[in-house]
Formats: C-alpha cells, structure tokens, sequence
C-alpha cells in the first residue's frame, strides 16, 4: 500500500552548515508518524514513542540509495514495548508499534536495545545493536553512530503532543563533524560539541523553521537535498495471494471448506485482506496441475 497525501509537509533536509565543516539532516514526519499512530489506533503515550522511533529511522536512512533501506527495531523492558519501522532511498517507510497503550515515562527514557539492519534488495549489508541504559530514543542512536561509524554527531528528536493529546510534531536535527583534511573547512572534537550543545535545549519546531529558511543556530546551512517523505508497504491484495500460493493444495482446500476463505492482516498496515473460498479452490487446483520441476 502507498499512501501519499498531497496535504502532508513530512520531508528530509540533507546539506552543509558550519562552514561546510559539518552536515546536517533535518526530518519533519508528522503527518506519516500520525498516520501510523491511526492505522495501530495508538494512544497519546504510543504515538509518541512511535513517532520518536519514526524519526530515528528516517534520519538513518539519509544516506542510502538506490534498492537500499534502512531497518530499526526497539526492544523495550521498561516501559514494555516493541517498535520496528523501515525506510528505502525514496523516502517510503512503514511502522509497527505495540501495544496500543503505553505508559510513557515524562523523560522520554527507556531500558532496552536498538537494532539497526541496513540491507538492499539482495543481502544485509550491516546490522548493528546498541543498548538503551535508562536512555532516549535520540540518546541511544547518537551512541549507535559513535560507536558503529565512529562519528562525532550532534542529535535531537523530538515528538510533542497538542492540548488534545494528539501527536502535534515529529522532527529530528542530526549534525554530523566531517573529518579533517587539509585545504577544508574543519572543527575540532571540541569546537564541534561546543558550537552545536544548543541542539539539546532549543525549540524543535524553531530549529526545523529556521533550518527551512536556511540558517542554523544563527548560522547560514546549504541544503543540498530534499526528499519528501510517505507510507509505504509492500501489503496488497496480489501480496496475499503470493504468500497463500506458498501453501499446500491440501492447506488450501480445508481453508476453503472449513473457514470459508482466508482472511491475512498487515502487521504494518493494520489492514485485513479477504480472499474468498472460490480463489482458494482455484489456487489449488492450479498448484494440482502444475507439472512438477
């Protein structure tokens, strides 16, 4: 299912500030955090975190390309929880959160593990897990990047909630130092943390507003990129019957005349598919027929 609505601002910012001595990614993904947190009818503390995992996900996708895509997945114990979410280079992702309820710490901390898996249509090409001690979402993927890419990266996600509890923005800033090379604009480890600890205590909404109209914390950026962003998943009727087709004749058969069909709900999508007793007698007399290979 590909779901684009013209009306949705979501999008991701790729580009230069610091003098060129930095790069930054900005995220707004309200709208596809809101829609996942309606698809799973989530509540206030639920779409939050969601939306906070949403965010971490789009911003590790920035650099992806072609069949490329980006998995996260969050193990929570305390509070309880599970989230996995994917991204591909067209800026398409989907999310699954459970349960719908959630009792969601004021601090936003959480006690449990990152996975990252970064793959193409073919092979996994990196999965990496980094712990969460008591940790933000934000905090726990600053330390997965330090320690996977060896990077010194500034970050900030945010999720905020509206007077009626709903999900009101999503946005995420990750400024990352580039590596010293002679003739080039450069910060030091030092001078980087300094310039960019205001990240930690600035309005999410200002700081994505002003990165919009070109500056960041006072300072011009250069954007290079914008990808817009959308709900996408692979679920569908034809994908229901792929999976099915998998099945024995004999499987097929007794779905037929014992339930009457066969019903298949995306985990991503929350959606139910029907396919009704006839297309289930068809499928296996077609797999009957097949000669053998």
């Amino acid at each position: 299912m590909y779901v684009f609505d013209p009306t949705w601002n979501d999008r991701l910012l790729r580009g230069l500030c610091a003098g060129g001595a930095a790069r930054f990614l900005a995220v707004r993904c309200s709208d596809v955090a809101r829609y996942a947190a309606e698809l799973h009818e989530l509540d206030a503390g639920a779409a939050r975190t969601a939306a906070e995992a949403i965010t971490a996900a789009v911003l590790m996708s920035a650099w992806i390309k072609g069949e490329e895509r980006v998995t996260l997945q969050v193990q929570a114990e305390r509070p309880v929880f599970s989230f996995i979410g994917d991204v591909d280079a067209a800026g398409g992702l989907r999310a699954r959160f459970s349960p719908r309820r959630l009792a969601r710490p004021a601090d936003g901390r959480i006690e449990g593990l990152i996975l990252a898996i970064k793959a193409d249509r073919d092979r996994e090409i990196y999965r990496g897990v980094t712990p969460l001690h008591g940790e933000r979402i934000d905090a726990g993927l600053r330390a997965h990047l330090g320690s996977s890419d060896q990077v010194d990266v500034a970050l900030r996600i945010e999720a905020t909630a509206g007077e009626d509890g709903k999900l009101a923005l999503a946005t995420g800033i990750l400024v990352e130092r580039l590596p010293e090379e002679p003739g080039k604009p450069s910060l030091s480890r030092e001078d980087f943390a300094a310039r960019f600890a205001a990240l930690d205590e600035a309005d999410p909404a200002a700081l994505l507003a002003d990165i919009e109209a070109g500056r960041l914390l006072g300072d011009p950026v250069e954007t290079l990129e914008e990808r817009r962003l959308h709900w996408r998943c692979a679920c569908g009727p034809e994908r229901v019957e792929a999976v099915l087709a998998g099945l024995d004749p004999v499987e097929l058969r007794a779905m037929a005349d014992e339930d009457g069909g066969a019903e298949v709900t995306c985990h991503f999508c929350n959606l139910s598919y029907r396919v009704e007793a006839d297309r289930l007698r068809e499928m296996a007399a077609a797999k009957e027929g097949a000669p053998e290979t």
